[in-house]
């Protein structure tokens, strides 16, 4: 009955360190962000009678930021150690406690903490603006269960087949976090653990302690932080409040990837196939979690003379062997181009850095040297294989819903049995080169994914735009009044009528008769320092007799245009109008325009007309109305929502 009242105790202890979680966020998330989130992967190095082998020691925590100076963390942590002495030590009768009787032990550990933390730049002084570092001492306290298991060189082995009494754990250490942005740390450091037991080496009778020293790094997650408002620990490096409209995003992504295996094996290895799927959130622009499941086959072989008699677990008794993977992992992916800032403009690539871990579960074929053979053989425990990722991945973007994928993983995984060879030194870890795409759900021609997300982002939320909504116009008009600017901002695009025939005021007795003059084609002569025009055939005027009063009259025709350095005509038909300046706003219009420039546009200044008093800021002119309907579209997302469409006939 003792082991299962001290599993019961473990569970009421995790379920009093997930009250303690709720608590914290029923109270840390007021005026000033004081929650955060983590996960990390150590290192232990181990001071045991016999010490491990590598392996891997896998934390998850909830932080509480009472204010700058002192946080408090509840932890869970898991890890294995093991070893299998090399040389093999020889057989004896009797055991006497020491190193040389083991022929090798795995105990799985499992533990869960309270830590105090203290930030160190407060006493020194060191908090600016301008630090991304902050270095803290820690200590603690926590309980830990373990399950031992071991063989004896006397040919005794011994398995707890539960979880025995918890052991007290005391730590102490120094580490840092990075500043990365408003919504993500990353921490690293070291801590000495005092642990109150003899059995984690499966040696308790040497009366030893079983302490470690635990090398650490690992990403902390800021829960609702922003810029202005960061996380307690960094409100030092609060911004003012832009106040702007959040942005529309999408965040979910589904990947599909195919590619090739390669695993280290002293056997030879042959080349085969892999496939990935993994759906993804991401959290923010920089940072986002999967849920992935690859499957693939790791084979090799060698050339052997047959034997008869072959040492089953070595690299030369292995002809053939072929071993089928399955394996789910949860990786973290950090967006490099969006840690520290956010581009301009979206970008044609992205670059992930990858971090993860999982469990692998395989079956496995192998012909021996002396043409034996066996297959379907297990090659994992009941809770499977641990593997650590780290990988590297670039996104090429194709359209609003797809990317295309590239990149490489590393697979560490805590085996020797991939290659049917286990007595050997090295792992059976793999490598994963890969290709494929992800289709990002729930994105739209106005609604991007929020990795892809950038400065200039518009959200435009009219996802009806017709052709027939498009403002047009038809014809340039001869008189426009002036329209003044107080700024680079984009103006409200002018909406200028079809012209209509209008009445008119008859001119005074001293005004002479209008004419109808014939307007030859327009001239447009290159720009010279001093523009002149080329001269033309003076038009051919034609009198008629003056109207009678009231009777309304056609407005005259535009002049000939002639061109200037900074402005110049609409050269075809339809121009995608994002700004109007009155035309003593040149200087405004070319700043704009090169700002324009460097996000990736074809931008120039134009005026209809010689005689209009308007400036217009075109993004594109084209005689495709199809693409200049596209154009408005990413214009009114990227620009300026109210962007518009100018037709321009020449006269």
């Amino acid at each position: 009955m003792k082991p299962l009242t001290n599993i019961t105790q473990l569970k009421k202890g995790i379920s009093f360190l997930f009250l303690i979680a709720f608590s914290f966020y029923s109270f840390g998330q007021g005026a000033e962000k004081k929650l955060s989130g983590g996960v990390g992967l150590g290192i232990p190095i181990t001071f045991f009678t016999v010490n491990s082998s590598l392996v891997g020691l896998y934390m998850g925590n909830v932080r509480y930021s009472f204010n700058k100076t002192w946080s408090l963390e509840a932890r869970l942590t898991s890890n294995v150690f093991y070893n299998t002495p090399k040389p093999p030590n020889p057989p004896k009768a009797v055991l006497d406690g020491s190193a040389s009787d083991l022929v090798s032990y795995r105990t799985a550990m499992y533990g869960f903490h309270a830590m105090g933390y203290y930030n160190l730049p407060n006493i020194f002084g060191l908090v600016t603006p301008e630090s991304n570092w902050l270095p803290y001492l820690n200590a603690g306290i926590g309980m830990h269960i373990y399950k031992p298991r071991a063989t004896y060189v006397n040919g005794a082995s011994m398995q707890s087949l539960t979880f025995g009494k918890p052991c007290r754990d005391y730590q102490v250490g120094v580490g840092t976090r990075y500043f990365i942005n408003s919504n993500i740390d990353l921490h690293g450091g070291m801590e000495y653990h005092f642990v109150e037991s003899y059995w984690l080496d499966a040696l308790g009778t040497n009366k030893k302690l079983d302490n470690f020293l635990n090398l650490y790094a690992g990403v902390s997650i800021k829960l609702g932080a922003k810029p202005w408002d960061n996380l307690v620990d960094w409100s030092h490096k609060n911004i003012e409040n832009p106040k702007e409209s959040a942005k529309n995003y999408s965040k979910w992504a589904a990947d599909v990837t195919l590619g090739i295996p390669y695993m280290f094996t002293p056997v030879g290895y042959s080349f085969t196939g892999m496939f990935g799927l993994g759906i993804r959130h991401s959290f923010s622009k920089s940072m986002g979690l999967q849920l992935a499941y690859h499957h693939g086959n790791l084979s090799g072989g060698q050339d052997l003379v047959p034997v008869v008699v072959i040492p089953y677990t070595e690299a030369e008794s292995v002809k053939t062997f072929s071993t089928k993977i399955n394996q789910f992992t949860v990786r973290a992916y950090f967006n490099l181009r969006n840690l520290s800032s956010e581009s301009t403009s979206r970008t044609e690539w992205n670059h992930y850095a990858v971090l993860g871990g999982g469990f692998i579960y395989g079956n496995q074929d192998v012909t021996f040297s002396n043409n034996t053979s066996v297959s379907k053989v297990k090659v994992y425990n009941k809770s499977g294989v641990q593997n650590i990722v780290v990988g590297y991945e670039a996104r090429k973007y194709l359209m609003h819903n797809l990317d295309l994928i590239a990149g490489a993983d590393f697979s560490l995984n805590q085996s020797k049995y991939f290659d049917a060879a286990p007595i050997k030194p090295n792992l059976n870890s793999h490598l994963y080169f890969h290709t494929g795409v992800t289709y990002k759900i729930g994105t739209s021609k106005d609604k991007e994914h929020i990795d892809w997300s950038y400065v200039s982002y518009n959200n435009y939320k009219d996802k009806s735009i017709q052709i027939e909504q498009v403002p047009i116009i038809e014809k340039p008009v001869t008189e426009e009044a002036p329209k003044i600017d107080t700024s680079i901002a984009v103006a409200p695009p002018v909406v200028e009528p079809t012209p209509v025939t209008p009445p008119v005021v008859e001119p005074t007795p001293v005004t002479p008769p209008p004419v109808e003059p014939v307007v030859p084609e327009p001239v447009v002569v290159a720009p010279t320092p001093t523009p002149v025009p080329t001269p033309a055939p003076a038009p051919r005027a034609v009198r008629r007799a003056r109207p009678a009063p009231g009777t309304p009259t056609s407005p005259s025709a535009p002049s000939t245009y002639v061109a200037t350095d900074e402005v110049t005509p609409p050269p075809t038909r339809y121009n995608v109008i994002v700004a109007c300046y009155s035309v003593n706003k040149l200087h405004i219009a070319k700043a704009y325009k090169v700002k324009l420039e460097k996000s990736g546009y074809s931008p120039s200044i134009y005026r209809s007309s010689t005689n209009s008093r308007m400036l217009r800021m075109s993004v594109i002119s084209t005689s495709d109305r199809s693409e200049a309907l596209n154009t408005l579209r990413r214009a009114r997302k990227e620009l300026e929502p109210e962007s518009w469409i100018y037709i321009y006939n020449k006269q």
